[in-house]
């Protein structure tokens, strides 16, 4: 009978230390937390790693893309470690980059760029290029290096189809050849 009350007992123990444990566990789980989600905008629908576009007509090259990776979400895009070359005027655009995010026809770019174009290296903190137009609008600190030049200064816009530029806080050195030498 003994035997039978120590066995009762031994159950009786395990249901009261399961419903204590039960008990202490529901209530240390923080009340506050929230639990994270997913929001349908942050899934990409496709996905590209280390990959080369190309766009041509009948006559020339347009464009060429090469990126690390590509994410292709509903109303944007994404890009890591990207060059894009274009030809624009018989002059090519070529564009480098570590992130760049596209929306419908602007690319933004918050970790640098450096734009190469007719002998220049254009390099802004960040900025938006607007395809259609061909403008950058640079935000930040830029400088532009070239074969004559050594510019710098902050927020630069630049329009390659006008041959425009403007910027804040302009700081120019330029290399000017003496072409009175020879002369007497």
């Amino acid at each position: 009978m003994k035997n039978l009350l120590n066995i009762g007992n031994s159950v009786s123990f395990f249901f009261i230390f399961l419903l204590i444990f039960s008990v202490i566990a529901i209530f240390s789980f923080d009340n506050n937390r929230t639990t994270s989600y997913l929001n349908p905008i942050d899934v990409p629908k496709i996905e590209f790693n280390n990959f080369t576009i190309y766009q041509i007509n009948n006559e020339n090259l347009l464009t060429k893309l090469q990126a690390k990776n590509a994410k292709q979400f509903d109303k944007f895009e994404e890009f890591n470690d990207v060059v894009l070359e274009r030809l624009n005027n018989n002059i090519i655009d070529k564009i480098i980059t570590s992130n760049a995010i596209k929306k419908e026809d602007a690319i933004f770019f918050n970790n640098g760029v450096n734009n190469f174009r007719d002998g220049y290296d254009l390099h802004t903190k960040s900025g938006v290029y607007y395809i259609d137009s061909n403008i950058l609008d640079g935000n930040g600190d830029f400088y532009i290096k070239g074969n004559f030049q050594d510019i710098k200064g902050e927020d630069i816009y630049y329009d390659a189809n006008k041959g425009i530029i403007t910027a804040k806080n302009i700081n120019a050195k330029l290399k000017v050849e003496n072409t009175n030498k020879g002369k007497k």
